[in-house]
């Protein structure tokens, strides 16, 4: 199969969209589906099935799909052992990252690794739970850190460790005098900045309301942690979040955190996973020992 063809249609499958792809080639839409429609003429099936919003592949396309991101994680693998017996001054890693892992990650755990390997360098795609876990699936990332995901079995846990949820207030706020362990009905009486769905944090409380059968009063959703910091910095209102990700606000003392009365809140739990049956590089599963060592998150 020619190879050009392929890797459009493994980049369609990705994105979903012809037009998405054609964008970020650079190209005219239909010269993405006349390639696609020779691949299909070469191997003589319908691989994509088209719809009004995007492409799905076809029970073939599937088949091929595994095939081809197989071959290529094939290929990377023998690579990375060449790099390996070259004394790992090559190799690449490619990270799907929680944003609440973000500053852990590059302060704790890349600087140090970096010393040890100058010459390794990295990709970095932040996102939700739900995208850094379909990033893994479709081999996009070597390695996914996420917060409370659901099992999956398309995905190996390569490292687990508890982190409840915190409540994170201003020192100087009203809501820092409120007697801790905070109770689930107090929490409800407070303004809370939340993340918007689509992640692990967003599932923990849909489910904490429905048990106590209590709303949170969301005073601001987001879906950036860092305008959550902001929120809870300026005295706006609280948040709840494992204390690792505030880790340097609470040195500052800029943010506390209080413990909660709320048993599920204590069910946090961070994960660093890879995809089952994948190979991965010898650097990748080097970072990913590092990182369990030297990561704030994988600190009980």
């Amino acid at each position: 199969m020619d190879d050009k063809l392929t890797s459009t249609f493994l980049r369609v499958c990705q994105e979903g969209s012809i037009r998405a792809v054609a964008i970020a080639l650079d190209q005219e839409p239909s010269t993405i589906s006349r390639r696609l429609t020779a691949l299909e003429t070469e191997i003589g099936i319908q691989l994509l099935e088209r719809r009004k919003k995007g492409v799905k592949p076809t029970e073939a396309g599937e088949l091929l799909l595994r095939h081809l991101r197989g071959q290529a994680a094939e290929f990377e693998a023998l690579t990375a052992e060449f790099d390996a017996l070259r004394g790992m001054r090559r190799g690449h890693v490619s990270l799907a990252v929680g944003e609440g892992f973000i500053s852990d990650l590059i302060k704790n755990a890349l600087p140090s690794f970096k010393k040890v390997y100058p010459e390794i360098t990295f990709t970095m795609r932040s996102g939700s739970t739900e995208v850094v876990v379909q990033d893994i699936q479709n081999d996009v990332a070597h390695l996914g850190f996420v917060f409370n995901s659901m099992p999956d079995r398309q995905c190996k846990v390569l490292a687990h460790t508890a982190q409840p949820l915190q409540l994170l207030v201003n020192p100087s706020s009203e809501w820092a005098r409120t007697v801790a362990p905070v109770s689930i009905g107090s929490l409800a009486a407070m303004p809370l900045s939340l993340l918007s769905s689509g992640s692990g944090l967003g599932a923990m409380v849909r489910e904490v309301e429905t048990i106590y059968s209590v709303r949170l009063h969301r005073t601001l959703e987001a879906n950036s942690l860092a305008t959550i910091r902001n929120f809870v910095r300026e005295g706006l209102g609280v948040t709840v979040l494992p204390a690792f990700v505030v880790a340097q606000e609470i040195a500052d003392g800029t943010i506390v955190d209080l413990p909660l009365d709320v048993p599920e809140f204590a069910r946090g739990e961070v994960s660093l996973i890879a995809r089952s049956g994948r190979r991965l590089p010898e650097v990748a599963m080097k970072l990913a020992n590092h990182a369990m060592r030297s990561m704030r998150a994988f600190q009980a």
